[in-house]
Parts: structure tokens; sequence; C-alpha cells
């Protein structure tokens, strides 16, 4: 009685509603385990206990295209407000949208039922739409070269199996990653020294082009992993590589014109998906090239390498040639967006809360105690509240709206029967910050993501949750399909924040309302105008 005495009235009454919300939560966790018992994972729904595909809530087709108008309700909208639109005016959590564009119908549903079920009933191969320009560019325009080998991005069915079982083992393997600890040090160095250079020597203020930096950042570091060898990225030391980014820059913006605003390019080739194809085509002629380059210096290497000692690329090379051009571009495609995204989201969320930052770099010191210090494999183990912070960003700014599925047998979802073969988007998005799956679900709070223990014990209180429905946050998905590039990407944002916290104070003092847009990607709508002040030590 003592202690809440000297807590304070205000602290006393944050703490109950925690622990109110807490117990809340934890009997709504005990009634869905039930549930889950009872329905049993894994089994085939019912299709007698839904209700016809026609009654489900439907966005009509004219309707759709009124809104999409110059002028319309959704011109110039994101899919975020696209997809809360549509289930707003469904007032439902599952609506099905009409086919535009040449476009199938797809279902919309928000329900964490949903996505169970979606998932348990994937199969081997789960079937997933997307990457419209890269699949039309490798399995028709370039079958020539891709044959029956198109990358996992674009594959589906048993090709898309064969490879994911064989690249499986060399891409997630933690101790396959951890080979480039220290180069990804190295290019975060180069990073700290590009920011130096480039903020106002009066305000410390980065220019608004600043995403551009970073996406230089992320696509060094891929190539790192992918091809086995630096860019030249954050230097400008290599023309090649300096071309490269520049066309991948031009592909993601042509992408969203044609795959997410209406288009004809499906129906004939636009003056757009023509160049497309042509970057398309010069991004394989430098990949290859750079591929190539890594045979030769493999070949004249006299030193005899274990397995453990082999990179990446080293290891796909050992299955054949195609798989390692293939999945060096798979990773420099999905891996540069994702990652910058996501890490301008971290630095946002920290300069937005000062005490989670002051608190993180607390954390880093332990590690880091000199700016200098080496990272190391078993240094990075002990950054609990960093993993915990890139989660809450994650949540607090997600960088996907919706997993998408096109299903293989017919399934119940929200009560209504959904036949096979249907193309079915989980939006995610309004459940992260919906505080029926997460307490105090728009506060940035890293610490709902540690455990329950150590939590309480630094706050003092009860702190708040995350989800308890095991299917409500899936950032990187779920099943056989989930992103396989997550252990890289994982590190490249833990190694870049705290190499970059360490040195700075990181700071924001612009207006930062709704700062993504979502596309098939949530990408930064505002300019990155980060304050980074040197600390003393």
């Amino acid at each position: 009685m003592t202690q809440l005495k000297l807590l304070g009235s205000s602290t006393i009454i944050n703490c109950f509603k925690a622990t109110t919300e807490i117990k809340c939560c934890a009997t709504v966790a005990q009634q869905q385990l039930q549930q889950q018992r009872l329905r049993g994972y894994g089994t085939t729904p019912n299709p007698a206990e839904g209700r016809p595909l026609k009654e489900m809530p439907t966005a009509k087709k004219l309707t759709a295209l009124w809104n999409f108008r110059p002028g319309g309700k959704y011109d110039g909208a994101d899919l975020n407000d696209i997809s809360k639109g549509l289930l707003k005016d469904a007032n439902s959590d599952i609506v099905m949208l009409s086919g535009l564009f040449g476009k199938p119908p797809i279902v919309l549903t928000q329900n964490p039922d949903d996505f169970e079920t979606v998932f348990r009933h994937d199969g081997a191969y789960p079937y997933r739409k997307g990457f419209e320009l890269l699949n039309y560019y490798r399995t028709v325009y370039r079958k020539d070269y891709f044959g029956e080998e198109p990358g996992l991005i674009t594959s589906q069915n048993e090709a898309w199996g064969k490879m994911r079982s064989a690249v499986n083992p060399i891409i997630i393997h933690p101790k396959n990653v951890k080979l480039y600890l220290s180069s990804l040090d190295k290019i975060n160095q180069q990073f700290i020294d590009r920011i130096k250079q480039i903020r106002d020597v009066e305000t410390n203020e980065v220019p608004e082009n600043f995403k551009e930096e970073i996406s230089a950042w992320t696509l060094e570091s891929v190539g790192m992993v992918a091809l086995d060898r630096q860019l030249g990225l954050i230097d400008n030391s290599n023309p090649t590589g300096r071309h490269f980014f520049t066309l991948l820059r031009r592909f993601f913006d042509l992408a969203v014109d044609l795959e997410i605003k209406p288009s004809l390019w499906r129906q004939f080739k636009t003056r757009k998906l023509k160049e497309v194809l042509s970057i398309l085509d010069e991004a394989i002629d430098i990949t290859d090239g750079y591929v190539q380059e890594a045979i030769d210096r493999i070949e004249k290497d006299k030193n005899v390498k274990s397995d453990a000692e082999k990179s990446v690329l080293e290891k796909l090379l050992a299955i054949n040639r195609k798989y390692a051009v293939v999945m060096a571009m798979d990773m420099l495609f999905a891996g540069v967006d994702t990652t910058t995204s996501t890490f301008a989201a971290i630095l946002l969320a920290l300069a937005q809360h000062p005490e989670k930052q002051t608190k993180l770099r607390a954390e880093i010191r332990g590690i880091l105690p000199e700016k200098d210090t080496p990272l190391t494999v078993e240094s990075m183990k002990n950054l609990p509240y960093l993993r915990a912070c890139i989660k809450e960003s994650l949540r607090y700014y997600p960088l996907t709206s919706a997993n998408v599925r096109t299903i293989r047998q017919e399934l119940v979802l929200s009560g209504y029967r959904v036949p096979k073969g249907s193309e079915v988007a989980m939006v995610h998005l309004n459940l992260w910050r919906n505080p029926k799956h997460f307490s105090q679900a728009d506060q940035f709070i890293p610490e709902r993501w540690l455990r329950e223990s150590q939590a309480e014990k630094e706050s003092g209180c009860p702190v708040a949750t995350k989800s308890s429905h095991p299917f409500a946050y899936l950032p990187f998905g779920f099943g056989a399909r989930s992103c396989i590039g997550r252990r890289i990407a994982e590190m490249e944002l833990e190694v870049g924040v705290a190499r970059l916290l360490r040195h700075f104070e990181v700071e924001f003092n612009h207006p930062a309302d709704k700062p993504f847009i979502a596309y098939q990607l949530s990408t930064p709508r505002i300019p990155l105008q980060f304050k980074f002040t040197d600390l003393k030590n």
C-alpha cells in the first residue's frame, strides 16, 4: 500500500487500467484457445455452415468505378484508405470487391479468424499473387532466360516448392546470415560518414531526399549478401552500381503506376510497360555480370573454405548458376523498399518518442561502450529492447496492408462460403491499432514485446499487451510462404539502428501526420529531414 501511495494517483489509475486490459486480454486468449481446441487446426471447414457468397457485402463494379474517377472518393487514395473505406461502407469485417481493369474479384477480410482459416489451409504450395510485372517479364516476355526457374517471388506450385526447398537452408540459417555482420557494420560506418557529409552544418538536418540515402544504404547491405560485394552506392564509387540503383528506383515508380493504379498494360503493351521491360533487361545484364565477377573471384581464390565459411552466393552457385542470379535479383528487388520503409519508420518512431530512444541507447551502450567498439555475434544477442522497438515500429507504422492468397479449396470466411480459386486479402492494418487486439493501441510502447516479468520490473506497472490472437500480428507472413529474407532484414535493421543511435541523437521537427502512403508496400510520403546530433561519447 505504501508503494502505491508513492506511485501517485495518476500512476495508480494507469496501472489499474493496464491491469484490467491485461485481464480482459487474458480472458479473450483463454476463450480463443478453447475455440481452437474445439474446431481443430488444419481441419477442412464444413461448407454447409456458411452462407452463399452472393450474400456477402459487395462493392459493385459501377460504384467502384465511380469512386475511382477523378475527384471521386478514392481518387489519390492509397491501399490503406481504400481498404478501410470499403470495409467501413460495408459495415462488415468482410467485403467483396468486383474486378476492375482486368483484375479478378477479391475478398477483403479483417477478421483474424479468417486469417487463420486461410493460412491453415494453404497446402504444400501456398498460392500468392503479386509482383505482376516481374511475373509477366519472367514467365512470358523472357521465358527464354528464366525457363522453369522464374524465382521465388513470382513462381507458384511445384516450381516454387522446388526452389524454396533448395534455398531455404541457405537464406534463413542464422549462421549463414551472421557471416555478414562485420561487412554490414563497415557499410553502416560509411552510412554514418555520409550523414555527417550531407547534413546541414547549422541545423544538423539531412536533406529532403534522405529517403534515397536510406535506399542506397539498404541496397548496399542487401547487395553484400546477394552478390558478395559492395556496390559503391554510399560513396558513389561505382557507376554501374549507381546505375543499377537508378533502374531499381524507376522500376518501383512504374510498378505503382501499372500494378496499383488503373492501367491497360494487361490488355496491350503500353509505353510504360515497354519501359519496365527495358529496365528489367538491363537489371538482368548487370546482376548476371556481378555473379560472373563473383565466379571469377572464387575460382582465383586458392583458400579452401569449409561449408560454414562459404557465402550465400557461393552456396547458391553450388546448386547452379541460374539459382544464384535469380535469387540475387529476388533479394535486390524484394529487399530494398521493404527495409527502407521499415528503417524510416523505426527512426521516426524513436524520434517522436525520445524517452524510448534514450532507453534504447542505454541498452546499446551496454554492448558498444565506445562508438567504434566492434559488433560481435555474441554482443548482438544482448539487445532485447532493440528487437522490441523494431517489432513495435512494424505495428505502429505497418509496412503492408494485407497478406494475399488464392485459396485452394472452398472455405468459410466470416460465415460466408468463398469458392476455391478466390483471391483473399487478409487486411491486418486496422487490427494493429485496434484496442480489441492491442491495449494502448495508439501508443508506441516497445515494452509490450518484452517478456512480461522483465517489462513489469522495468516499468513498475503492468504494461501494454501484444495481441492475444495468434494470427492478428504477422508482419512477416505465416507458414511455408512467409518472408524468406526475414533474418537478413532483421540483422540489417539491428546493426543499422544500433550504430546510428550510438553516434547520434535523432530528432524529427516537422509535421508527421500520416507519414507513409501504402501501395504494395508503405513508403514515406513526407520528406525525411531527420536531425542527427553527434553524441559526445
